[in-house]
């Protein structure tokens, strides 16, 4: 064996080690939970059911029976600079014949079967009618209960006058609401 084979075979290899990082990021925002739900579109606030009435009526009111129950949607959010507001709804332009006194803004119910008859009503933040609902105007809160807050509406048909000539039938609208974080 010659001198450099020796020297060769007594070497071991060496391992060679590379190191370097990895860099872990995590951006969170604002965030609101809806009746206990994180989800931020098509969320179920509840319902204003006027119910079913003879189509001779008067006036009539309703109270939102929410979506988790109860009579109010609840939201908790991670910032308390957050607003609730009513941007809209489906049937804002009087159809041909409306019974009853349009309100500010107006808001109508279509009846379903027949697009020219339509009944106007009103929302409300309070029980006594006498807060209306703006559209894009925050809605007051109703109530705090274990750092949820509550909101509810009210709504009011006035103005149906007991009259024959309203057309039966089942009359809808689709209010929108928005919370903004």
């Amino acid at each position: 064996m010659t001198a450099g084979a020796f020297v060769f075979a007594g070497q071991q290899a060496r391992a060679v080690t590379s190191s370097g990082t990895i860099g872990a990021s995590l951006t969170l925002t604002n965030g609101c939970l809806i009746n206990g739900s994180p989800s931020q579109n098509g969320i179920n606030f509840g319902t204003l059911d006027f119910g079913e009435h003879p189509a001779t009526f008067s006036e009539l009111t309703t109270q939102l029976t929410g979506a988790a129950g109860g009579n109010s949607f609840g939201i908790q959010c991670t910032t308390a600079s957050y607003t609730v507001q009513i941007t809209g709804n489906t049937n804002a332009t009087a159809p041909g014949t409306v019974v009853g006194t349009p309100g500010t803004p107006a808001r109508y119910l279509i009846n379903t079967t027949n697009a020219t008859q339509g009944v106007a009503y009103s929302l409300y933040s309070d029980s006594g009618f006498s807060n209306v609902v703006a559209n894009n105007a925050p809605l007051p809160i109703a109530s705090t209960t274990g750092g949820v807050d509550n909101y509810t509406l009210y709504g009011r048909i006035q103005g149906g006058g007991n009259s024959v000539s309203v057309v039966p039938g089942s009359y809808t609208d689709t209010i929108n609401v928005s919370v903004i974080y």
